[in-house]
């Protein structure tokens, strides 16, 4: 086969093609439902895929927001710690005035049942 022809061959299948003949010339309309069935597969799974990536990149960013979260709450608790120690409490209660301060002794038994 020459170029010529070959060219020739190709602008025809890409005629074919484009006036929806293809399958007429190639004999292969009684597979066209078949082939209708495996385009609507073919579309079926890349909605899928997509469906999935969406739902994974929604998972890594939920993810991510959980350990900022945590990572918050942590610092949240130490603070919170923090303030409830005792020296921290005695030092608040002197800068405001309070005469109030720490136990010196362990406190006394009343009553014992």
């Amino acid at each position: 086969m020459t170029f010529r022809e070959i060219a020739h061959t190709i602008r025809n299948t890409f005629r074919a093609l484009r006036n929806g003949e293809f399958l007429l010339r190639v004999r292969a309309d009684k597979y066209y439902m078949h082939i209708m069935y495996l385009f609507l597969l073919m579309w079926i799974t890349i909605m899928l895929s997509l469906q999935v990536d969406k739902t994974l990149t929604r998972a890594g960013a939920n993810k991510a927001a959980i350990e900022e979260l945590r990572v918050h709450h942590t610092e949240s608790e130490a603070a919170l710690v923090k303030l409830r120690s005792a020296s921290a409490t005695e030092t608040r209660l002197q800068k405001m005035g309070s005469k109030t301060a720490l136990p010196q002794k362990p406190a006394t038994v009343v009553k014992k049942k």
